[in-house]
């Protein structure tokens, strides 16, 4: 029986199962089902619900996949969206050495994969180490005080 190694490097088209030695997609296990067809001992062939429970295990890590890059997509939308609402709020937190930071979002951007928060004041802060959001328009005002008649 030939057998080949899958490619270590992810393609274009197709679901994957990523693991840290390799990563192999569902046209890969179509071609082992051939190949054992091919390769199997006539006098005690594959039964039909061996391969259609195979096909079935096929067809769930395909949908398991496409969910979990809608799910991957959909969080990293949500991160943007709730990053794009803080652009004008005084915002605090720590930057990447963890030094106190605090200032306006001026801007949001992607970097590699990671949300961060540009501020007025020209520092960076990545959206996980906000700890504070504050209404702009309220710094710096006095506080209402109501007065009882």
């Amino acid at each position: 029986m030939n057998v080949t190694q899958a490619a270590k490097s992810p393609s274009v088209g197709g679901t994957q199962i990523k693991t840290s030695k390799m990563a192999l997609k569902s046209e890969d296990f179509i071609k082992m089902m051939i190949t054992q067809l091919q390769n199997q001992d006539p006098l005690e062939p594959a039964k039909n619900d061996q391969l259609l429970a195979q096909m079935s295990q096929i067809s769930q890590l395909q949908s398991s996949t496409q969910l979990q890059d809608s799910l991957k997509t959909l969080v990293s939308q949500n991160n943007l969206s709730s990053a794009g609402a803080m652009i004008g709020k005084l915002v605090q937190g720590k930057d990447a050495q963890g030094v106190e930071l605090k200032g306006i979002v001026t801007s949001v951007k992607v970097e590699d994969g990671n949300l961060s928060l540009e501020l007025d004041n020209g520092k960076k802060m990545s959206l996980n180490d906000v700890t504070g959001i504050t209404s702009a328009a309220t710094v710096g005002q006095a506080p209402a005080v109501a007065i009882a008649a």
